[in-house]
């Protein structure tokens, strides 16, 4: 597999991959927004690729105190071989290399799944609460 930056000409290749995985359309996943994202965070937007198709993706923010993961995600024909834990080792290093201290990500209620496999690589639950607010019309 191929780690790579994402790239602008990704968008329906990208959110073809998250309906896949289950990751409904949200704010912010269009093609203008995710460019703005990978534009701000240079390196931190990647994606893993198997021939011609993108099977994986992994999104990283970071305002120069704390990291964001988003959309972390691989194709259900191609999980339980590392792929996503090789992105997110990515994503962590490159963090680390620009001065990130912690990472942060959401895991939505329910996803049990999800859950196991941000504990099974390091990650622990932290006692949060999130608050949102849509700003778009």
């Amino acid at each position: 597999m191929e780690i790579r930056d994402l790239r602008r000409s990704d968008g329906d290749e990208l959110r073809a991959l998250w309906r896949a995985c289950g990751i409904r359309d949200r704010p912010g996943d269009d093609d203008e927004s995710i460019a703005a994202m990978a534009s701000r965070n240079p390196g931190l937007c990647i994606v893993g690729r198997e021939g011609d198709r993108i099977v994986a993706s992994a999104l990283a923010g970071f305002d120069g105190r704390r990291g964001w993961l988003y959309h972390v995600a691989t194709h259900p024909a191609a999980r339980r071989r590392g792929i996503a834990t090789r992105l997110v080792r990515t994503i962590e290093d490159r963090l680390r290399a620009i001065g990130c201290r912690k990472l942060n990500l959401i895991v939505w209620e329910g996803e049990e799944e999800a859950m196991a496999f941000w504990s099974r690589i390091g990650y622990r639950r932290e006692k949060t609460v999130e608050y949102a607010k849509e700003l778009a019309d």
